[in-house]
C-alpha cells in the first residue's frame, strides 16, 4: 500500500468535525445575539421611541460588565470547556428580551439594567468562545472564511427575527413591538442551549485526515490568566487596541437614528435589510482572505485592509453628507420617515452601505489577530482581549448617545477613530504576518498536507485513529 492510500480520511458528518463544531457556534449566535441584534435594531431596544434612554442605560451596563466578564472568559473558557462556557453565555439573551418585553409592558426600568448587567456578563463567554472557535479550530487557510460562517449566522439570526417583526407590525399603527415578538424570540434562545450542549473538548477534535488541533494539557484557573496578562506586555496586542475598541462603535449611533428617524414598520424593514447586506459582503471579504491565488497571508490581509478602509470611509462620508442635510434635533420629535416616502430611498441607501462595516471591519481584525499564532490557550485568551475592547468601546459609545449629542457630531468621531485604524492594521499585517506559524509553535499539531509543505515529520500516533508516521497528532516535530 502506498503512502498516499494509507491516509486516513474521516467522514465530514461527525461531531468531532471542527468545521461542524464551528457551524454548531454560528447556530448559537443566530438564535442569540442575532435575535438580540434584531430588537436592537428595531430602535430603542425593540420598543417605543421614547424608550431610547433605557436601551441606552441597559445597554451601558451591559457592555460595561461585558468588558470585564470578556477579559475574564478566556480563564473559563480554558478550565471549563466550549460546551459549558457557551451554555453559560446564551443564558443572557432570553433574559434579557424578557427584560425588553417587561418594560414595553411596565415601564420600569429596573428589569431591563438587572439583565443588562447579566448579559454583559455571559456575552463575555459566549462570544470569547465564537472567537476561539473560529480561530483555533480553523487551519491557516481557513481563518477567514471560518470567522465569516460565524457572522452570517449572527446576521441571520437578526435577518429572520427582523423578517418575523416585520410581518407581525407592518400593518400595525402601534409604536411598540408586538408581544408576540418577544415570546417567539424567547423560545428559540431558550432552546438553543441544547445546541451548545453538542459542542465537544477541543482535545476530542479531529481534522479530516485524523490529526488533532494541539496538546491541550491541564492549565489551573492561574495560568490561564497569566496567558491573558501576558497579552497586555505583547506589543502587537498593545498596538491593536484601537482596532478592538473602534470595531462597534457605530452601533449604538445607528440603532438611536434609527428610532429617532423612522416610523415602527420601517425600523424594522431597515434592520432586515442591515442584516442582508452583510451576509454577502461578509462572506466575500472571508473568500477573499483565504483565497490563496492573491497571494501570500500578508498579501491577502492588505486586500482586506484595502477593501474595509475603502469601503467604510465612503459610508461615513455619505452618512455625514445625509446628517448634515437632515439638521436632526433631538429635543424635538423625528420626521417618523416611512418607507414610501420619498425621502427613504436615499435614507436606505445610506443606511445599508453603513450597516455593512458591521461583519467586515470586525472580521479583518480578528484575521490579523488570528493569523499572529494557531496556539489554541493563546487564542482563547485574545479572543477575550479582543471582545473585552470591543464592549469597551460600544459602552462609551451607547453613554455619548445617552448624552442626546447631535448625531453629526458622534458620526464624526466614530469616522475619526475608524480612520486610525487602518494604518495600524496595515503595520501589523507587514511586519508581524507570515506564511505560516505552523513550525514556530510547538504545542500545535500540523495538518498532514502543511507537514508535507514543510518537510516535517511526527513520532506518535493520534489515541483511537490509526494514521501512518506524517500524521500523528503528537506535538513533538522535527524538521527534515
Amino acid at each position: 500500500m502506498d503512502e498516499e492510500s494509507s491516509i486516513v480520511k474521516l467522514p465530514f458528518l461527525r461531531l468531532n468535525n471542527p468545521f461542524i463544531q464551528n457551524l454548531i457556534s454560528a447556530a448559537c449566535l443566530f438564535c442569540n445575539p442575532g435575535l438580540y441584534l434584531a430588537v436592537s435594531l428595531l430602535g430603542a431596544g425593540g420598543g417605543r421611541p421614547t424608550s431610547t434612554t433605557m436601551a441606552n442605560i441597559s445597554n451601558g451596563v451591559l457592555y460595561g460588565v461585558f468588558v470585564f466578564s470578556a477579559l475574564l472568559a478566556g480563564t473559563v473558557l480554558n478550565t471549563l470547556g466550549p460546551r459549558l462556557t457557551m451554555m453559560f453565555g446564551i443564558t443572557g439573551y432570553p433574559v434579557y428580551i424578557g427584560a425588553l418585553w417587561y418594560f414595553d409592558a411596565q415601564g420600569h426600568l429596573w428589569y431591563p439594567i438587572f439583565a443588562g448587567a447579566y448579559l454583559g456578563l455571559c456575552a463575555g463567554c459566549l462570544w470569547t468562545t465564537a472567537a476561539y472557535m473560529s480561530n483555533a479550530y480553523a487551519e491557516e487557510k481557513e481563518k477567514g472564511l471560518w470567522r465569516a460562517i460565524q457572522w452570517t449566522g449572527n446576521i441571520s439570526g437578526a435577518a429572520v427575527g427582523a423578517s418575523v417583526a416585520l410581518g407581525i407590525s407592518w400593518h400595525s399603527t402601534s409604536a411598540s413591538v408586538p408581544h408576540s415578538v418577544y415570546i417567539v424570540f424567547i423560545i428559540i434562545q431558550a432552546t438553543s442551549v441544547g445546541f451548545a450542549s453538542l459542542l465537544l473538548p477541543s482535545d476530542k477534535l479531529r481534522r479530516a485526515d485524523g490529526t488533532a488541533l494541539a496538546a491541550f494539557e491541564h492549565l489551573t484557573a492561574w495560568e490561564s490568566l497569566k496567558i491573558t496578562g501576558s497579552l497586555f506586555k505583547d506589543w502587537r496586542i498593545l498596538l491593536m487596541i484601537p482596532t478592538f475598541f473602534a470595531g462597534e462603535m457605530f452601533f449604538p449611533l445607528q440603532a438611536s437614528m434609527n428610532a429617532y428617524a423612522f416610523n415602527l414598520r420601517t425600523r424594522t424593514l431597515n434592520s432586515l435589510l442591515n442584516n442582508l447586506i452583510q451576509i454577502p459582503v461578509t462572506l466575500g471579504v472571508g473568500f477573499l482572505l483565504d483565497t490563496e491565488s492573491l497571494g501570500s497571508r500578508k498579501r491577502r490581509a492588505f486586500y482586506g485592509i484595502t477593501f474595509d478602509a475603502i469601503w467604510i470611509t465612503g459610508a461615513y462620508i455619505a452618512q455625514t453628507i445625509w446628517l448634515t442635510s437632515w439638521k436632526f434635533d433631538r429635543n424635538v420629535a423625528g420626521p417618523s420617515i416611512d418607507c414610501t416616502d420619498k425621502a427613504y430611498a436615499g435614507a436606505v441607501v445610506i443606511y445599508m452601505f453603513y450597516a455593512a462595516q458591521y461583519g467586515v471591519f470586525q472580521n479583518v481584525v480578528l484575521y490579523v489577530l488570528g493569523s499572529l499564532t494557531n496556539e489554541p490557550r493563546k487564542l482563547a485568551a485574545m479572543g477575550g482581549f479582543f471582545v473585552a475592547w470591543l464592549s469597551a468601546g460600544t459602552a462609551v459609545s451607547f453613554g455619548v448617545d445617552a448624552t442626546v449629542q447631535p448625531y453629526e457630531n458622534e458620526n464624526a468621531a466614530y469616522f475619526a477613530l475608524t480612520t486610525i485604524c487602518w494604518p495600524i492594521l496595515y503595520f501589523i499585517a507587514w511586519k508581524c504576518i507570515q506564511d505560516t506559524n505552523y513550525d514556530k509553535e510547538a504545542t500545535v499539531i500540523v495538518p498532514i498536507h502543511v507537514r508535507k509543505e514543510l518537510h516535517m515529520e511526527g513520532v506518535e500516533g493520534v489515541d483511537g485513529v490509526e494514521v501512518p508516521l506524517e500524521q500523528t497528532g503528537s506535538v513533538v516535530e522535527k524538521r527534515k
